[in-house]
């Protein structure tokens, strides 16, 4: 049968990892270095070889000029003097040619054919290649005519030989050229892969170790690399690294306590439900009593215990704060104002005031609850750091709430004359526990009002400082139709 169980296959994720550690960076850096010297190499040798032909052909032939002016200078030479000069020549027969004649001055044994004529008077460097890898290419048998410049005033000189002794000697040349081509890859090669390896790789391999570890554990702040200072491209990757791993290490930790922070909140939301649930029960006979301000009072303070039951009962529906989308309807701005100001200064009696100076008219287009959550939470950080702190110098104890329509938006701003918000807590104002500068506080109330505004499709931002004022925050919001 052919099905193979999921059981007897290779593990090929297995075998991966041990297949880079026999054959890793250093190992192919290696091979690839010897790769680039031995094409140099052989660019080098493709010439040479051909030179190296040239040469020895020139050498031959110079033996034959001077075979040639021993032949010129004693007519009658004896034949035994004649084969040692074509022996020392490495020639068959020598020929000059002059301009009207051509001279056969030594000869042994005519061959019988000649395989291959090579002039070195017309020769380019193409040709000299070509026909040096022939002559590696050919039989031993093979016989050659070379043609050179004749001395004497001659046409050419031309000796016939067999390649055999060429190509041998052009065998050995390329052996030589091949050993020192490897000694000179290898020694090239692996001074290269030191230098990469102690200049690249293992800076490299710091960092990857760094990377697995920190993966590893990464809420363990001492698995953040140590960059080693130095100015490089690698050095610079490590402090980036350090510091994409402190980052990490922080938002894991602010994910942790929010998570911790989110089931001791469900833990307090289904106690605190149930007590506002009875809070709420009691409340409702304030409306029996006689006294005029406890009457006026009780639908207020119910409507606070509905509120907080409801949001109680938000928080227990998944561990967390899920807000739900908006409900835009026409909101009357000035009433919502009125109703956060009462609730934060229910008999007017408190130390700071709260001037509402929110046209009748203005009107936004939002959920009515949310905007006085929004309102709320900024009332109620004013009122708190002017109860804190205190005001500036000479000025009372206020919080002053306009707004304007323009343009189909309502932009609302919210001052007062506190001290204002601390530079060191601007930088994150908006988000969950980083705006808080109090004592006690959370750091939730502006992140909180922040994400309300944005699902209503507006902004809220910190306008600078003016003379005299503390924190002043514009809010933007769409007009009603």
């Amino acid at each position: 049968m052919r099905d193979v169980s999921h059981s007897q296959r290779p593990d090929r994720s297995a075998a991966a990892p041990g297949r880079g550690r026999r054959f890793g960076l250093a190992s192919r850096v290696l091979l690839l270095i010897a790769s680039f010297v031995m094409l140099a190499e052989i660019a080098i040798y493709v010439p040479s070889i051909a030179n190296y032909r040239e040469n020895w052909l020139r050498d031959r032939l110079t033996a034959a000029y001077t075979a040639v002016l021993v032949f010129e200078a004693a007519p009658q030479v004896p034949d035994r003097l004649i084969a040692d000069v074509l022996a020392s020549v490495r020639a068959d027969t020598i020929v000059l040619k002059m301009q009207d004649s051509r001279r056969l001055l030594a000869s042994s044994d005519m061959p019988p054919r000649i395989d291959e004529r090579y002039d070195l008077r017309t020769a380019g460097p193409w040709d000299a290649i070509v026909a040096a890898f022939r002559a590696l290419a050919a039989s031993d048998d093979t016989i050659l005519s070379v043609l050179g410049p004749a001395p004497m005033g001659g046409e050419y000189i031309e000796i016939t030989m067999s390649e055999a002794p060429l190509r041998k000697a052009m065998l050995i040349y390329s052996a030589n050229i091949l050993l020192l081509s490897m000694v000179i890859s290898i020694v090239v090669a692996s001074l290269a892969a030191i230098s990469i390896n102690l200049l690249v790789l293992r800076p490299v391999r710091r960092l990857t170790s760094s990377i697995i570890s920190f993966g590893t554990g990464p809420e363990d702040a001492s698995r953040v690399i140590r960059p080693s200072g130095k100015t490089h491209e690698i050095g610079r990757a490590e402090e980036a690294l350090a510091d994409m791993q402190r980052a990490l290490a922080r938002e894991l930790a602010e994910k942790k306590h929010l998570a911790a922070l989110g089931l001791a909140v469900a833990k307090v939301g289904h106690d605190l439900r149930n007590m506002l649930a009875s809070a709420q029960l009691l409340s409702d006979r304030l409306s029996t009593l006689s006294d005029p301000l406890a009457r006026r009072l009780a639908p207020k303070l119910v409507g606070t215990l509905d509120r907080a039951i409801a949001f109680c009962q938000s928080t227990l529906t998944y561990g967390r704060a899920v807000e739900r989308p908006p409900e835009l309807s026409p909101v009357v701005l000035r009433n919502v104002v009125a109703e956060a100001a009462e609730i934060l200064n229910p008999d007017g009696s408190g130390r700071t005031t709260l001037i509402n100076e929110v046209p009748a008219g203005i009107a936004v287009l939002a959920d009515s609850e949310q905007v006085f959550r929004v309102l709320l939470n900024l009332f109620r950080n004013a009122f708190e750091a002017l109860e804190t702190v205190g005001p500036q110098p000479g000025r009372a104890a206020e919080v002053t709430v306009t707004a304007t329509s323009r343009n189909g938006l309502v932009a609302i701003e919210v001052s007062d004359t506190g001290p204002g918000i601390p530079a060191r807590a601007q930088a994150g104002l908006f988000e969950p526990f980083k705006a808080s500068s109090r004592p006690g506080g959370t750091g939730l109330g502006l992140a909180i009002a922040a994400d309300l505004v944005r699902a209503h499709g507006g902004t809220i931002i910190l306008l600078p400082p003016q003379a005299g004022q503390g924190a002043t925050f514009r809010l933007t919001l769409p007009a009603a139709p």
